[in-house]
């Protein structure tokens, strides 16, 4: 089974050479293309080996050429109830890799980021590290402690998925925390950042969302 796989859904793709570069760190990599989203991965140069979806956004010759390339195609009828993205990761929980990576599943229509948000439940669930990323970070719901190195500078934000979380102990950051309590509707974990080599985040119950920055001041409104 695969170590490692990154589902590119059908959002905005954003760039490219930066999933290339990412991409290009993995080892053992299974590509998992949510429909449409192969347009975009063509015009990248990145090959699926899966694609999954209704195929309601593929043209019928780029249909055809994946299909001459061998690459499995898993097709869906339209009147479906998932979406290709949650589709996309069932297939992948299924394989048992340790880690998920989701791509092109931020920017665009709210409905769809809040739901692709919430998928990060499913793969916590299955107790698989699962991420949301783009250029600009990564999102995540993490299973215990989370340990950062060597991001001093990156702004980090926590969300209470879950009515609360409780005993969130926060080090390494310039706004630390000791079992404090974190709730749905408050944004009082927001834009906190690591001031040190070594940052930490511990908590004890709840589902609790971390929202990681790659650089400094990095952020998609000021792009």
């Amino acid at each position: 089974m695969p170590e490692k796989i990154i589902i590119i859904s059908n959002g905005r793709f954003g760039d490219a050479r930066f999933l290339r570069q990412k991409m290009s760190e993995w080892e053992d990599l299974l590509i998992i293309c949510c429909d449409g989203a192969a347009y975009n991965m063509d015009m990248a140069k990145i090959m699926p080996d899966i694609i999954i979806g209704d195929m309601d956004s593929l043209k019928p010759l780029q249909l055809k050429y994946y299909r001459a390339q061998g690459i499995n195609i898993i097709e869906y009828p339209s009147q479906k109830d998932l979406t290709d993205t949650e589709l996309a990761l069932d297939y992948a929980i299924n394989l048992k890799p340790e880690e998920i990576y989701i791509w092109g599943a931020l920017g665009g229509r709210i409905d769809h980021i809040l739901g692709n948000v919430f998928l990060l439940i499913k793969g916590k669930k299955a107790g698989i590290n699962t991420f949301l990323i783009d250029e600009y970070g990564e999102a995540f719901m993490p299973q215990g402690e989370v340990v950062f190195q060597d991001a001093a500078g990156s702004t980090v934000s926590l969300l209470a998925l879950s009515a609360k979380v409780e005993d969130i102990t926060m080090s390494g950051f310039f706004y630390p925390l000791y079992k404090e309590t974190l709730h749905r509707g408050e944004t009082r974990g927001l834009s906190n950042y690591i001031n040190d080599i070594t940052a930490k985040i511990t908590f004890s119950a709840g589902e609790l969302l971390v929202i990681r920055y790659w650089q400094e001041d990095m952020f998609p409104e000021a792009a």
